[in-house]
């Protein structure tokens, strides 16, 4: 990767994505963006139209991207009282599309207007973070109905892009990343002991190792927070 060029994380201003984005720096970019709901620009996923901001700003730097991180995503709505869905009587309408708005259908519309924008003559990264309950041949307990749909949505995304990428810039490499539980807001409902939780810059580094360590052959594929391959 050219280091040189531009590194972005959308979802930067929140734990992960700020760990994510320290460990690009320790990478040797200078020029890292974090982008987040209340920054300059912002990105809302129920408006497109400030991603197209975004990317504007970003093409006033005259660089290709070389990362995009995609550090978004939703699991629970405290706010409203809704929590991942033990069984089908508790889908809720308005739950379910806030699933799919923000884990698919906002990641879909950054591939739409970022994928342009990334690094041809280098390799260059666009990595979102996925959940291992997306993965279809691993789920084995049910339950979780909006988040595990809508994170296998943005797998079968990432996949679908990667193919078509590879015609149009060879040197790009798309990925789902599975971050394991962090130690975050997403996550803290559902904290056990006997998983293995970690710190968001434990995390990162993780994320990031796999990031700079990966090459082109490895397009459109699954992986686990400590490098080895998931099953879509």
């Amino acid at each position: 990767m050219n280091k040189n060029n531009l590194a972005i994380v959308i979802g930067g201003t929140g734990a992960i994505g700020n760990a994510i984005a320290s460990e690009i720096e320790n990478l040797g970019f200078q020029d890292v963006i974090k982008i987040g709901t209340k920054t300059i620009p912002s990105i809302d996923f129920n408006d497109e139209d400030t991603i197209l901001n975004t990317v504007n700003f970003v093409k006033e730097k005259q660089k290709p991207i070389s990362i995009l991180f995609d550090a978004t995503g939703i699991l629970h709505d405290q706010q409203n009282s809704f929590m991942p869905e033990k069984t089908l009587k508790n889908i809720n309408l308005e739950f379910a599309k806030k699933n799919f708005l923000i884990n698919a259908i906002g990641p879909s519309l950054l591939i739409k207007h970022f994928a342009p924008l990334l690094d041809s003559e280098n390799k260059s990264v666009f990595a979102t973070l996925s959940a291992k309950v997306g993965s279809i041949s691993d789920n084995g307990y049910g339950g979780w109905y909006s988040y595990r749909a809508s994170k296998a949505a943005l797998n079968q995304l990432i996949k679908t892009a990667s193919i078509e990428m590879k015609v149009k810039n060879k040197n790009a490499v798309f990925v789902a990343l599975h971050p394991g539980t962090v130690k975050s807001n997403l996550s803290q409902p559902f904290q056990k002991t006997n998983l293995k939780i970690q710190d968001p810059e434990e995390s990162a580094k993780h994320l990031i190792k796999i990031i700079d360590q990966i090459n082109p052959s490895q397009t459109g594929k699954f992986f686990n927070w400590d490098g080895s391959e998931l099953p879509w």
